[in-house]
């Protein structure tokens, strides 16, 4: 006869098999564990219209990417992933791509995040030259505001950086910089474009010396 507590059942009394019976009915579902989708994303736009996702990328506590999908639509979906504390990466080879920290695989909790893709105001879709970054500053770090810029385009306004020393421009070919400003002095500067790249460059500009 088959044992449930050692006991043939025959010899148990009704109340305990009835008992027993009611343990099994209420253990046997919580080990036989249900399919279901770890994670779904829904991605919308700054507006709330539906949204559209290029890549995305499952990153464990390691470091690792586990996962690198691309995604038509505004709907993700990852069923399965390890243990552990993980990061997901949404749009990675867009611009302004979002990160969400912290998820967990938790059987029987399912995850439903929706993710809000802003609008990138400085993408350049079409691009046929090089981007400069250029900024200015003193030998101790700070920025140089209103240092002029001598380029390679017609006659016009003065090219000055900002508050912050900046200053940005297409450009194509090989061009030398001249950056001047009264107490300064001048700096000279190589900019040179391969293709479509993007140059970032440093210019340090020492105060004039004192006579």
């Amino acid at each position: 006869m088959y044992q449930l507590t050692g006991l043939p059942l025959r010899r148990l009394p009704l109340p305990k098999i009835l008992l027993v019976g009611l343990c099994w009915a209420l253990f046997i579902p919580s080990i036989m564990a249900e399919d279901f989708c770890a994670l779904t994303l829904d991605v919308v736009t700054s507006d709330g219209a539906p949204g559209t996702v290029s890549w995305v990328e499952l990153v464990d506590s390691s470091g690792q990417r586990v996962l690198t999908k691309e995604v038509a639509g505004p709907t993700v979906r990852i069923c399965d992933f390890g243990f552990g504390r993980h990061t997901l990466r949404v749009g990675t080879k867009d611009c302004l791509p979002v990160s969400i920290e912290n998820l967990r695989l938790v059987m029987g909790k399912p995850i439903h995040l929706k993710v809000i893709r802003n609008h990138c105001s400085y993408q350049h879709s079409v691009r046929s030259a090089c981007l400069l970054y250029l900024r200015a500053v003193e030998s101790g770090g700070r920025p140089v505001e209103g240092a002029e810029l001598s380029l390679w385009h017609p006659p016009g306004p003065p090219h000055k950086t900002d508050s912050y020393g900046r200053f940005q421009i297409l450009y194509s070919g090989r061009h030398d910089i001249v950056l001047t400003r009264e107490g300064f002095e001048a700096a000279k500067v190589r900019a040179e474009c391969k293709g479509t790249e993007e140059l970032d460059i440093k210019v340090v500009m020492e105060k004039s010396r004192k006579e």
